[in-house]
């Protein structure tokens, strides 16, 4: 079974069983919260694959840190707390962290995100792994539309670098989640209570608050039907935007079970190359989120931090934007099919006089400018040192019956998958 399938399958009996334990007659708050605990424990558990020597933990401990954490997915054996069934971990051990909550109103926000917060400390020293530097890789090619072979060779801008640092946290980071069963009622509010809160906690005169840069957010808060998500390329990214605005955290009514097991799969399938990247299915649609929260760096007071900004959304406009839409390659002209065939071919691609006079040419581009932006605008190229490279992996060009010529990164298999779906369609229509 795909991703697809499994989410729904887990959101299901994780609804199922919320009403039960919504229904309870319990009151003690440290039993109401051991039930959703469990049931957090549970479903975890069902995400997970054998053989990867992976477990799923409770109420323990990440060496040097004094926050009992509510659920842990780690790997390997860890020391165990002297008559208790607590333990604790090497922080290199860790792969998720999830704080749960029975309710995630404000004053839940502000103690499940303290929590999660300041876990950055503890892996200041963790030294990356190469799984790690291929999430650092892709991610910062998803966020910049460039490699960081650009930081290597001095040719990047501040705001460039400040992302950079944060993915060099985060790759090294374990995935955190802040998982609240019930909550705000509708995506709208669950919006303006997380803005209060940052408003609330970040620097307006000359006393620096710390401990809220884009690293410091969890990668996904659930809030019962809705979600907030981290765009660093994790799995998804949000492309900068105009004025160097990075869109790094995102809101969504779409399934909250989809996110979680898209989060820890990408995790799991970097780290442990042997799982197929069949887990993921089809992966021919794009999930439905909206633009939240934008940051950048900035200068105050003489001194460097992030700036954020709020992308203010009504509420009818959050309820309509919630389907699920298709995925498709990008189309190409001519002229670009020829220049990626180059590099194909050569791995860059001067931009010099020759380079003009060819795409000028026939009238389609003005300048070679227009031209150069125009194919960075299709994320398979960038530019370093006035020079055109690959941006992607595996791109691959396919010339389409009714001569449309398409490209996308097949890494996953995903244009040969999108190929299949057409042409399947395509021999349907000639046998009616």
């Amino acid at each position: 079974m795909d991703i697809l399938t499994i989410a729904d399958l887990l959101d299901g009996f994780l609804q199922a069983e919320r009403e039960i334990l919504n229904k309870h007659h319990i009151k003690h708050p440290t039993t109401i919260g051991t039930m959703y605990e469990g049931l957090t424990e549970t479903i975890l558990n069902r995400s997970i694959f054998e053989g990867l020597g992976l477990k799923v933990i409770k109420n323990s401990f990440i060496k040097g840190c004094p926050t009992e954490f509510d659920i842990l997915l780690v790997e390997g054996e860890g020391k165990k707390i002297p008559y208790t069934q607590r333990f604790e971990y090497d922080a290199d051990k860790i792969i998720a962290i999830i704080q749960v909550k029975k309710k995630l109103f404000s004053k839940d926000i502000v103690e499940g995100f303290t929590n999660l917060q300041f876990i950055v400390d503890h892996y200041e020293n963790v030294k990356p792994e190469p799984f790690m530097m291929r999430l650092l890789n892709d991610g910062f090619r998803a966020i910049c539309q460039k490699d960081i072979s650009s930081i290597k060779a001095g040719d990047y801008t501040i705001y460039e670098e400040g992302i950079y640092n944060t993915l060099v946290t985060e790759a090294k980071l374990p995935v955190r989640i802040l998982w609240g069963y019930n909550g705000f009622s509708t995506e709208y509010n669950f919006r303006e209570a997380f803005v209060e809160y940052l408003g609330n906690n970040i620097t307006k005169d000359s006393t620096i608050i710390g401990g809220l840069g884009p690293h410091n957010f969890p990668n996904l808060i659930v809030c019962g039907n809705y979600t907030m998500m981290k765009q660093n390329g994790m799995p998804t990214a949000a492309a900068v935007q105009e004025e160097n605005w990075w869109p790094f955290f995102t809101s969504s009514a779409y399934n909250p079970t989809y996110f979680f097991l898209e989060l820890i799969w990408t995790r799991l399938s970097y780290k442990y190359e042997e799982l197929s990247m069949e887990i993921f299915g089809e992966d021919l649609t794009i999930e439905p989120v909206k633009r939240f929260l934008d940051c950048k760096v900035g200068k105050f007071n003489g001194t460097y931090g992030w700036e954020y900004n709020y992308w203010e959304t009504k509420r009818k406009s959050l309820k309509e934007h919630s389907e699920v839409a298709d995925w498709q390659p990008i189309e190409l002209d001519e002229k670009q099919h020829i220049i990626l065939q180059e590099l194909f071919n050569k791995s860059m691609v001067d931009i010099d006089d020759d380079l003009e006079s060819y795409v000028i040419e026939g009238g389609l581009y003005s300048s070679l400018i227009e031209f150069v932006d125009r194919l960075k605008e299709t994320k398979l190229v960038f530019v370093s040192n006035n020079k055109l490279k690959l941006l992607t992996d595996y791109c691959q060009c396919v010339i389409l019956p009714n001569g449309k010529i398409i490209a996308a990164d097949n890494k996953s298999g995903r244009l040969t998958r999108w190929i299949e779906k057409e042409f399947g369609k395509i021999r349907v229509e000639n046998d009616e």
